[in-house]
């Protein structure tokens, strides 16, 4: 009789105990465990097993029952069991059956743990199928072939009925359960997540509260930084150097732009399968994969990636569960990012605010471009940075600051316009950053190889005023993290107010220049130079004034000018019309310390300092251009009487020889008429030829004459000339003329007069009873010496170098002379090649020398 009848014989009894027995509780363990031991009873089964699935199919838990002991199957077996066995096939089909032998039976996969080395025959095997959906598969086996009939299938049926209420009302509050916790943990998660601000704080507390929420192997955090998504924390990864460089596009068709993308979550039940995902050299592959949005504000803020070395562990129901974590998570994050955002944004603007101040706080451009370049160095940490101005005058970029290794090397080096990264940027006026130089084709290698040092990532910002670029500066190589947008931003902040400070140093060197100029010419001037206040007080003198008026610049400064002055009202009115704008030209006299007054010619301006107004009076001294105007006026009348008295002896010779002609009585000779007026004719033409001689031989158009020139006979020529002169004044006239004097080669005219004007010069300042005397000598065999010597007063030696000058005569001295015969003299003897002077001393007479060479190269002076 079949075992289940002996059962049924015994009423409802047993029916009743198998619904007590699933219907008390709402353990879903202890449910489970209940009933399959009522169906391994029930049947009388060997071995029985019961897998449980979610609402995606998908293996839960597997309980399996052996000689009255419990234990956990492997879910991976389960897995392969619902694929490709029997499981599988009931929990499609949704329909029990009964197998005599499994081993005829191609559906068939034994489960390896439950059989542990019986053989298996017979098999039962039932869906748990509710209203909603698949519970799980009840299997029952035995090692009998057939041992189980319609009546054993029919029993598990219902026990699997009752087993599939049981088990519904269980998970659902298991779930509820889970759900309730879930809320709870997430709460308590919100709270410690808000406990801090602190950005790798919170992300730390982020992946150490996901644990609450899902079992996975790993985790990781990825944000948005621009294009990019950067991985900022992560929790059990290997191969930390490695993880903390991984970045990937925000934009694409891989498994993180995506969820960026979709602002959803996505579950990848094995993600080997994605092509193209990035596996961590020498770590496990990952298989499953839950991303979720971190969404705040409205705004994908990035991803929160769990990882499970086990593919297909994670449901929808889990993905939901990890979006949920990542709102909170998002919302931390976003808090934690505000609060670095604005600490960076407080931290720039003080840094702003030093490097302002810093670059403010000099005008010299040295200073200034040190202080920006300590600035961005102390800043954005870097190994080098530089600055680079523009040549004004070429367009170049002239590195002239530089911080880093190389230093030293680089200031001082040229790029041309447009060259490298740093002229590209001089040039465009726009900023850039360069991740990797070498990828990049503007870069410029040739500074490197010269200092040895090798960029790597540059940020370069123009240093812009207006639509001028004044330079660039350059930070070069993090010492940590990136040069981003963020940072390029800031550093053009830097350089928009290192342009003003540059500018400002530029305007402070040009007008420091332009003063120095001033101050240069003002205190150097040939012409006194005084500048006063609009009350006419001295605020400022030059040297050449202190030199003129006798007094020290301490003693000028703050006095009131007029006193100086000969004509104080007339220098008031010039004073007034000065501070209107009028430029004034006028002569006026300075009172030296000693009392002599001093006449200047004088133009007053204004000026203005630091938009003051003042008056500058430059002063030109006319004393000797009004002793010129004297020497010429007595030259004047000088020569005028010079020519008067020749022209007078002829006249009265004419008037006197018309006379004789028309009354022969008379008695007069006209032969000595005719010999008065020929040397008074010849005294005019004399002085006459002077004067355009020197006009001549000053302007280097003289036309000389050279001949070979007996020295001796030309000298006694002059001395037969003005002997009976000084006869008549009763001067002693001697020479001494040795024999044998070389032969000299000039011109024997303009030399012969040069003796004679010496001569004459020498008779004519010599008193009565005095004694001249002409020598010649040879000191050399290629020189002739020339010496007139007179007992006259001398010369004083003040003086002994003004009276070869034209017009030119001595004062207080009783002749009066026309001031051209010494003048006419020097040019002469140069003309020659030669020279003159005069030895004197006062009341010693004078001896007046020139040499000659006996061969000169004769040319005219210039």
């Amino acid at each position: 009789m079949k075992r289940w009848r002996r059962r049924w014989a015994r009423g409802t009894g047993w029916l009743m105990e198998v619904v007590r027995e699933l219907t008390s509780g709402l353990d879903l363990d202890g449910l489970a465990r209940r009933a399959l031991a009522l169906a391994v009873q029930a049947v009388e089964a060997d071995l029985g097993s019961l897998i449980l699935v979610d609402e995606e199919e998908r293996v839960v838990s597997v309980l399996l029952l052996r000689e009255g002991r419990f234990r956990q199957g492997s879910t991976e077996a389960a897995r392969l069991v619902l694929a490709e066995g029997l499981g599988g096939w009931v929990l499609r089909s949704r329909q029990a059956v009964r197998i005599d032998d499994v081993e005829a039976d191609s559906r068939w996969r034994r489960l390896p743990e439950a059989e542990s080395g019986v053989p298996v025959r017979a098999a039962l095997c039932v869906p748990l199928i509710s209203s909603r959906r698949a519970i799980g598969i009840l299997t029952c086996l035995h090692p009998q072939p057939g041992y189980f009939d319609d009546d054993d299938l029919r029993a598990l049926r219902f026990i699997s009925d009752q087993a599939t209420v049981a088990l519904e009302n269980a998970w659902l509050f298991a779930l509820e359960e889970q759900r309730r916790h879930l809320a709870d943990t997430l709460r308590e998660i919100a709270r410690a997540l808000t406990a801090t601000l602190d950005l790798d704080e919170v992300l730390s507390l982020i992946l150490a509260s996901l644990s609450q929420v899902v079992p996975h192997d790993s985790a990781s955090i990825f944000l948005v930084e621009g294009p990019r998504l950067v991985i900022r924390a992560w929790h059990g990864l290997e191969h930390p150097e490695t993880v903390r460089n991984l970045t990937l596009p925000v934009e694409g068709r891989h498994l993180m732009a995506r969820v960026v993308a979709a602002r959803e979550p996505l579950v990848c039940a094995d993600i080997q399968s994605e092509e193209g995902w990035p596996n961590i050299p020498g770590a496990p592959p990952i298989r499953s994969w839950i991303g979720a949005p971190l969404v705040a504000r409205g705004t994908v803020i990035g991803v929160l990636a769990v990882h499970s070395l086990q593919p297909n562990m994670y449901t929808r129901e889990d993905a939901g569960i990890v979006a949920a974590f990542a709102d909170h998570a998002a919302i931390a994050i976003a808090n934690a990012q505000l609060l670095q955002q604005t600490q960076r944004q407080l931290e720039e603007v003080a840094f702003l605010h030093r490097t302002g101040q810093a670059l403010a706080a000099s005008l010299e451009m040295d200073d200034v471009l040190r202080s920006l370049l300590e600035s961005v160095r102390e800043h954005f940490r870097v190994e080098a940075a530089s600055v680079a101005l523009v040549d004004e005058q070429t367009g170049e970029l002239v590195f002239r600051v530089a911080t880093g290794a190389a230093a030293s090397q680089v200031v001082g080096v040229r790029l041309k316009p447009g060259q490298g990264i740093a002229g590209w940027v001089a040039q465009s006026g726009l900023p850039v950053v360069v991740p990797s130089v070498e990828q990049d084709p503007r870069w410029y290698s040739g500074v490197d190889q010269e200092t040895g040092f090798r960029t790597r990532t540059v940020i370069a910002v123009p240093i812009r005023l207006g639509r001028e670029v004044l330079g660039v500066v350059e930070a070069i190589n993090p010492l940590e993290g990136t040069l981003d947008e963020g940072g390029m931003k800031l550093l053009l902040n830097v350089a928009a107010l290192a342009a003003s400070a540059i500018q400002n140093a530029r305007h402070f060197n040009r007008a420091r220049d332009a003063e120095e100029r001033y101050s240069s010419l003002f205190e150097n001037s040939a012409d006194p130079i005084l500048i006063t206040d609009a009350q006419g007080r001295i605020t400022d003198v030059n040297r050449k004034f202190c030199q003129m008026l006798g007094y020290t610049r301490e003693e000028l400064l703050h006095r009131d000018m007029f006193p100086l002055t000969s004509a104080p009202q007339e220098a008031r009115e010039w004073l007034e019309r000065g501070l209107q704008g009028e430029d004034i030209f006028g002569y006026l006299e300075m009172t030296t310390r000693e009392g002599q007054r001093l006449p200047f010619e004088v133009r007053a301006t204004r000026i203005f300092h630091a938009r003051t107004p003042y008056i500058q009076w430059v002063l030109h001294d006319i004393t000797e251009r009004r002793q010129l105007e004297k020497v010429r006026e007595d030259l004047t009348h000088m020569i005028i009487h010079d020519l008067r008295n020749p022209l007078s002896s002829i006249m009265s010779s004419l008037e006197l020889i018309r006379a004789t002609v028309q009354d022969p009585t008379m008695g007069i000779s006209l032969e000595q008429l005719f010999s008065v007026a020929e040397r008074s004719g010849e005294r005019l033409f004399a002085l006459i030829d002077s004067i355009l001689d020197i006009a001549r031989l000053e302007s280097g158009k003289a036309e000389l004459t050279p001949q070979a020139i007996d020295v001796r006979q030309m000298v006694q020529e002059a001395v037969e000339q003005m002997g009976p002169v000084a006869v008549a004044r009763e001067i002693h006239l001697d020479s001494d003329l040795p024999e044998g004097l070389p032969v000299l080669t000039g011109d024997r005219n303009l030399l012969l007069r040069t003796v004679i004007n010496l001569l004459d010069n020498a008779i004519k300042f010599t008193p009565p009873g005095g004694h001249v005397r002409v020598e010649v000598d040879a000191p050399s065999a290629d020189t002739l010496r020339f010496t007139v010597s007179d007992t006259g007063p001398g010369i004083p030696p003040e003086e002994q170098q003004r009276i070869f000058d034209r017009f030119v005569r001595l004062p207080h001295q009783p002749v009066r002379g026309t001031g051209i015969g010494l003048a006419f003299c020097k040019l002469a003897v140069e003309a020659h090649g030669g020279r003159i002077w005069v030895e004197s001393q006062p009341g010693q007479g004078a001896r007046f020398i020139f040499t000659l060479p006996i061969h000169p190269s004769v040319s005219a002076p210039r």
